[in-house]
């Protein structure tokens, strides 16, 4: 296969009519031009989630392809593949320790409970500009909650949104139609506001936190009405499943407005490890009922788009884990792990660079070689890293430590 020396001057996309199309600015391989042309026409089959705008978002997990920052996504796509570079797309970002909620299945409770302090609003910064020119072109904010760092406008403003998407993750409580609009202005493109049931009483006894559910609610609103992109975050466990929840958060998620719904897959992490888990997790079963919905509701351009972890990251799904593949987790502390539901670490930013981290992260025995499932789910993975990390242990757990330990 042709080894191209790949640039931002390679070719530039076009969006019209609900059609993506590539202009080749150079002389490009034969196999590269039909890779893109493929790829375009594939992704322009997704339902477009803003079709009262000049391009077409199909996901706020990636920037849309007809902005600069999606014309750089692709561009690290095509280097992954040509060049054979390991190069992450996503970094999700914690911004701050500080939650007002105390929720039963929160993946983030070691991360708040760290006795290290809080990396400077300037070194957390300068950490996802690092990231940015390793070649990330999409970053999630969470946390706890993004709003209650006094700096996340600023945090967001200093990101280049010709090189990179960002997105938040938010329990909504402060989504304010004057903050929705600081936001806005700051250069955030989209969120996703986490609601865990449709039963206001029972999302509110979930998170321990009165009165959340209608502020979420409104916080959704509140994000249209000041341009942003306003989705929902959920999470699926087998009793949720069967209860009919995928089916009502859908009814939900159409009424409020909003333009994804994102369903992760719960996990035992955190609140919700295996000695305190508060469900029973997915079956096989279960992945192939939440593909069979999710098919059906990607027909029906009434409701919102649909991202399922489980379609994406699971055996009876069609994708790969993420975690220190194409994405990895910067700490509000600096630490560096696979995904934000992983207790693993590379080390901490800013002792050592972005770059150097990434570069520990996947150049081991454990991440060197993708995963076709998510590995936090698989006990085979489990049994050989998370068991085995000492009981009183502070998490996340170097990976050198483990690795030490064979």
């Amino acid at each position: 296969m042709t080894q191209p020396k790949l640039t931002d001057q390679c070719f530039d996309i076009r969006y019209e009519q609900g059609v993506h199309a590539a202009e080749f600015t150079q002389d490009a391989p034969e196999d590269l031009c039909e890779y893109v042309n493929s790829y375009l026409s594939k992704v322009s089959k997704y339902r477009n989630m803003t079709p009262e705008r000049p391009y077409a978002t199909y996901s706020l997990y990636q920037p849309p392809l007809a902005t600069a920052a999606g014309k750089r996504s692709l561009l690290m796509r095509l280097r992954r593949k040509y060049e054979r570079v390991r190069i992450p797309a996503t970094v999700t970002v914690g911004t701050t320790k500080h939650c007002q909620c105390v929720c039963q299945h929160c993946s983030a409770d070691y991360h708040m409970a760290s006795f290290r302090p809080q990396l400077p609003l300037k070194t957390l910064l300068a950490g996802v500009q690092e990231a940015v020119e390793l070649g990330v072109t999409n970053i999630i904010l969470v946390g706890g909650e993004p709003l209650l760092h006094k700096g996340v406008f600023d945090l967001i403003a200093g990101i280049d949104s010709d090189k990179a998407n960002v997105v938040m993750f938010s329990n909504g409580e402060l989504l304010t139609p004057a903050n929705c609009r600081k936001l806005k202005d700051a250069g955030l493109f989209g969120l996703y506001v986490s609601l865990d049931d449709v039963d206001g009483t029972k999302h509110n006894a979930a998170r321990a936190r009165p009165g959340l559910f209608a502020k979420a609610c409104q916080g959704v609103r509140n994000a249209n009405e000041a341009g942003l992109v306003a989705g929902i975050s959920s999470y699926l466990t087998h009793e949720k499943l069967v209860a009919g929840d995928f089916e009502s958060m859908m009814e939900l998620g159409r009424e409020l407005g909003a333009r994804e719904i994102t369903f992760f897959d719960a996990i035992a992490v955190g609140r919700n490890d295996d000695n305190n888990k508060q469900h029973t997790f997915l079956t096989s079963q279960d992945r192939l009922d939440i593909d069979r919905l999710t098919r059906l509701y990607r027909k029906r351009p009434e409701y919102p788009a649909l991202s399922p972890q489980s379609v994406l990251t699971s055996a009876e799904g069609s994708g790969f884990c993420f975690a220190a593949n194409t994405q990895f987790y910067l700490s509000a502390t600096g630490e560096v792990t696979p995904c934000d539901f992983t207790p693993l670490t590379a080390g901490r930013y800013p002792d050592q660079s972005i770059a150097e981290l990434w570069r520990l992260l996947t150049d081991n025995d454990i991440y060197r070689k993708r995963s076709a499932v998510c590995r936090m789910q698989d006990p085979e993975f489990r049994n050989q890293t998370i068991n085995r990390i000492p009981i009183n242990a502070e998490r996340p757990y170097p990976i050198a430590s483990l690795l030490a330990q064979d």
